[in-house]
Parts: structure tokens; sequence; C-alpha cells
């Protein structure tokens, strides 16, 4: 994984200052929740580490590299939103490959990566079945296990857990502690 580190960090929506001159570092290998109210920037700070959001000033490094500017798919990162993204008509274990497939990678290390995430997430009860009839739990587990398997330098969560019950929150936290602890 890499470090994160802001400086100065600005975002503007019009005269809204969603981000107001943010300077942190998120230390590499470690887990970093950010708290707060809705609305008080923290999906906006996300986006702008991920690309999805034009940075009004200041600057993103990963490690000592300036990322500013770099459009999504050139800073090597994952993100799991707020709601699962699975792919209709595809298997657990298809939608976990599709990235690596659409990134050339090669068909044994896709099935060594794809194993290793499916084993981890404790996916392979479920491993062949089709993804977007599974409950809501097991399809945030498949979109977790997609990030892992490509082995970004940084993943980004956007509230995982929001759309979820009592008990999938817990067994979803029990895998999260897992995930942390081996990679």
């Amino acid at each position: 994984m890499a470090k994160i580190r802001t400086e100065n960090l600005l975002k503007k929506f019009g005269d809204l200052r969603a981000v107001d001159d943010l300077n942190y570092t998120f230390e590499d290998g470690k887990v970093t929740c950010l708290l707060g109210p809705s609305g008080c920037g923290k999906t906006t700070l996300l986006r702008m580490i991920g690309g999805l959001e034009t940075v009004t000033s200041g600057s993103i490094y990963f490690d000592d590299r300036d990322i500013t500017a770099l459009p999504t798919n050139q800073r090597n990162i994952g993100m799991v939103f707020q709601y699962a993204v699975v792919y209709r008509g595809l298997s657990v274990e298809e939608n976990i490959a599709l990235p690596l497939k659409r990134d050339k990678v090669e068909s044994a290390a896709i099935k060594a990566r794809v194993d290793d995430a499916i084993s981890l997430l404790d996916l392979e009860s479920v491993r062949r079945r089709e993804a977007w009839r599974l409950p809501s739990v097991t399809r945030q587990k498949i979109a977790v296990a997609r990030q892992i398997a490509r082995r970004p330098d940084i993943i980004l969560f956007d509230e995982p857990l929001t759309n979820l019950d009592a008990s999938a929150k817990t067994q979803f936290k029990r895998s999260f502690k897992n995930i942390t602890q081996q990679l």
C-alpha cells in the first residue's frame, strides 16, 4: 500500500468549502476511518483522492508522487462504495476476475488472485453462484474481493456498511478485520 498525503487541499462548490485546507498524512499500512456528520466532506475527500473529483487547490501525494492531476486510471487505487457493484449474470468468481481480464492479467495469475480473494473473504461456498442474487453483505464482500484481487496501492471505502442490517454489519466487520490483519 502507499502513504497518502494532502497539502492545503481545498474543494469548493460555489461558495461552499467542502474540504478546507486539509493537511494530513494517511500512513502506509494503516486503516484510517473518517468520521463526521453527513455533508462534512468525507466522500468529497475520498473522491478527490480517487480522482473522481477535481481539486480546487492544494496537492495529493501517494508516497512522494504528486498525483493531483492524474486521471483515476493512473492512480492504481481500488474503491468500494456504499452500494456494492456486482455484475448481473456473472458468478462470484467471474465478478472478481472481470477487472483482471480487462487488464489482460495472465489466466493463471487471475485464478490465483481470485482464489486468494475468495478464501480471504470466505466466499468459497458461493463462488459459482450468480452474484446479484446473493444477500447484500455477500455482494459487498464480492466488491471488496474484486479490489483485493486487483492489488491496488490503495483501497478506499466509502460507507460500505451503511446499507447493511445489524447482523450483516457485524459479519462484514469481522471479515474486514481479518482482511486488514492479513494484508
